[in-house]
């Protein structure tokens, strides 16, 4: 039954995640749509569907993914965590294939329908900051800040190493040992 329903849910679930996880993380910052009822949730999802295909929406009163009235495309979005877990999949599905892995078979179905599912949400995803999907302009900080870091915990062991607590040592035997 698991199975079915994994089948049947895969590609809508990976889909829906795709399309609509940048508009949720900037709509659940704000009070007035965490005060909204199940209705006016219902009506701001069904707009990050229309809105994102379509560039247009069904309410106009409610939020609007797509302000300018054109469809959001995004082919960098195409390559996302959903297709990245399908083509896990898809390779244990032809791993499993000939070394005889249980469930080969399903999870290879699974991983299509993830594949199909991520590819089109992401295609309809809104952009990334700039437009791009980079990890360029982040990359030097965090360098930085490990080398920083690092530096800082030698330094900080080389200290150590002289430091003995005053009341620890014992004058009688010349160490800190006791």
């Amino acid at each position: 039954m698991a199975r079915s329903w994994a089948n049947k849910l895969a590609s809508p679930v990976a889909f829906w995640s795709q399309l609509s996880e940048k508009d949720y993380q900037v709509l659940n910052a704000t009070p007035e749509y965490r005060a909204l009822d199940y209705l006016g949730k219902l009506k701001v999802a069904s707009n990050i569907l229309t809105g994102s295909l379509t560039g247009k929406v069904l309410f106009s009163d409610q939020y609007n993914p797509s302000p300018n009235g054109q469809p959001r495309i995004n082919p960098s979005g195409i390559i996302n965590k959903w297709t990245g877990i399908g083509v896990a999949g898809k390779i244990y599905s032809l791993v499993g294939k000939q070394m005889g892995l249980p469930e080969q078979a399903t999870i290879g179905r699974i991983g299509t329908k993830l594949i199909y599912g991520g590819a089109v949400g992401g295609f309809f995803d809104p952009p990334s900051g700039g437009g791009r999907v980079s990890t360029y302009a982040v990359t030097p900080n965090v360098m930085v800040q490990n080398r920083a870091t690092t530096q800082r915990r030698h330094a900080q062991f080389r200290r150590n190493l002289n430091y003995v607590p005053v009341d620890s040592f014992d004058y009688s035997t010349g160490s800190a040992f006791r």
